[in-house]
C-alpha cells in the first residue's frame, strides 16, 4: 500500500478535529507513530480513541496512559530500554523481555487500562484459540507486552490460561474496537510492501510472510477515513534500535503534510 490520504467524506467541524487513531505494529518503525502524534497535537487534532498491535500498542499505551510522544521516544532509546532485552538461547524465543523492568513502569505508568486517559486496545491473539482480543481492561503491562511478543523473536506471554502474542498475527491494523465510538478513524500502517524489481528466494520468502500477517488489512482499511503507509518506512530497519529516530522524523514530516492536507 503507498503513501495515501482517502477522506471518504469531509470531517472538518465548527472546532478542533476529533479522530480515532489505529496504529499497526511493525517492532523499531512504531517510532514514526509517535512522530506523527507529535504533528498531530501541535496542529490541534483531538485524539479519542486508539487501539494497537505490537509496537503500535506500545505507543499507544503510552499515549493513552498520558506520556508524550517525545517522552516515550526517549525512554525507548534509552540504556535502560534497551536493557530489558536479553538473548534467550533460543528456549522457546530467540530473546527475553525483562516485564518487570522499571522502564515498563514508566511507560505504563497506569496498571489498569480502565484507567487510562484515553479509551485504548491492546490488539493480542490467543495463540491456542486462534482468536483476536482487544483488552480494555486488567493488567495493562501484560496485555500491552503480550500484543508485542512476535513468536519466536520474543517468547508468548501466558496469562489466565491463555498463551498470548502479538496482535499482528491476526489484526495488524485493528480497526474494529474503535467503530463504537463514531469518529473518523486515521490508520497508520507500519508495514507498506515496495515491490521488488526481480523476485528472488529472499525477496519471495518477504511476500509471502507479509501476506500472513495482512490477511485482514485491506478489510481494515474499508474501515478508516485517512490510511497513512508511506513507502519510505520500507527503509526504516524494523529490529535496529538505531533507526528510532529516523522514523519519528518521517513520522513526523508525514503528520505535518498530513495536517497541512486537512486543516
Amino acid at each position: 500500500m503507498g503513501d495515501y490520504t482517502a477522506p471518504t467524506e469531509s470531517t472538518l467541524k465548527n472546532g478542533p478535529l476529533e479522530i480515532s487513531l489505529a496504529l499497526s505494529g511493525g517492532a523499531v518503525r512504531g517510532s514514526f507513530h509517535l512522530g506523527f502524534v507529535q504533528a498531530l497535537q501541535e496542529n490541534g487534532v483531538q485524539i479519542k480513541a486508539i487501539s494497537g498491535t505490537s509496537a503500535g500498542a506500545l505507543v499507544g499505551g503510552a499515549l493513552a496512559c498520558g506520556l508524550t510522544p517525545k517522552e516515550i521516544l526517549a525512554l525507548v532509546k534509552s540504556r535502560e530500554f534497551k536493557n530489558i532485552f536479553t538473548f534467550n538461547w533460543f528456549r522457546r524465543s530467540l530473546l527475553h523481555i525483562d516485564h518487570e523492568a522499571e522502564v515498563i513502569r514508566k511507560l505504563f505508568p497506569l496498571a489498569n487500562l480502565q484507567d487510562t486517559q484515553i479509551p485504548f486496545y491492546a490488539c493480542i491473539t490467543d495463540i491456542e484459540n486462534h482468536e483476536v482480543l482487544y483488552a480494555k481492561e486488567g493488567n495493562g503491562r501484560i496485555h500491552i507486552l503480550a500484543s508485542c511478543a512476535l513468536i519466536p523473536v520474543f517468547e508468548p506471554i501466558e496469562h489466565n490460561n491463555k498463551i498470548l502474542g502479538d496482535g499482528g498475527i491476526l489484526d495488524l491494523l485493528p480497526t474494529t474496537p474503535l467503530l463504537q465510538y463514531g469518529y473518523p478513524i486515521l490508520g497508520i500502517n507500519l508495514m507498506p510492501f515496495k515491490t521488488p524489481k526481480t523476485y528472488n528466494f529472499f525477496t519471495l520468502i518477504g511476500r509471502v510472510l507479509q501476506l500472513l500477517f495482512t490477511t485482514t488489512l485491506y478489510q481494515d482499511v474499508k474501515k478508516c477515513t485517512w490510511v497513512i503507509a508511506p513507502n519510505a518506512l520500507c527503509d526504516i530497519k524494523m529490529f535496529s534500535l538505531k533507526a528510532l529516530q529516523d522514523g519519528y522524523d518521517l513520522g513526523y514530516l508525514e503528520g505535518l503534510k498530513w495536517c497541512k492536507s486537512q486543516l
